[in-house]
């Protein structure tokens, strides 16, 4: 399939809006504490314009097959005081559509994610999704990644 990588621009925001909330129904069905919450699109459309207006401490790319966004990947870059190196890429949100998965959109949209850390002088990527998500685990996995953190919760 062709692929097309690119930032994510404003005009985006709905079409991704729409991925993530797929996505975060689907992660809420690994677990209870990740139910989604209901009539935040406003919230999730501002926190969309902030990420995608300050580059300096995020990165968020779609990729586009078809003029269709398959798949989005937003980062956050982190400032890590107490380790080396110390600056991290944390993939907070990435999400390929069904229908293009197996056919390379994850691994590109890695790959160009890797490219413009590079950039940038990052060494280190880490990416979270939920524990029970074995699928997000191999894919990583497969990738070179490692588990490196686990966070508990209990929600009362």
């Amino acid at each position: 399939m062709n692929y097309k990588i690119r930032e994510m621009e404003k005009n985006d925001v709905n079409e991704v809006m729409d991925k993530l909330l797929r996505l975060k129904r689907l992660n809420s069905e690994f677990d209870y504490a990740l139910k989604v919450s209901s009539a935040n699109e406003a919230e999730i459309k501002s926190k969309l314009d902030k990420i995608i207006n300050d580059k300096e401490n995020h990165i968020a790319l779609v990729i586009e097959s078809n003029n269709k966004i398959a798949g989005i990947l937003i980062s956050d870059i982190i400032f890590r005081i107490y380790y080396d190196p110390k600056y991290e890429a944390r993939i907070r949100e990435f999400y390929i559509m069904p229908e293009f998965r197996a056919h390379g959109a994850g691994s590109a949209l890695i790959d160009e994610f890797r490219k413009i850390i590079n950039k940038r002088e990052i060494k280190m990527i880490t990416a979270e999704f939920p524990s029970m998500n074995v699928i997000a685990a191999n894919f990583y996995k497969d990738l070179g990644f490692r588990e490196l953190i686990k966070i508990y919760a209990k929600v009362d």
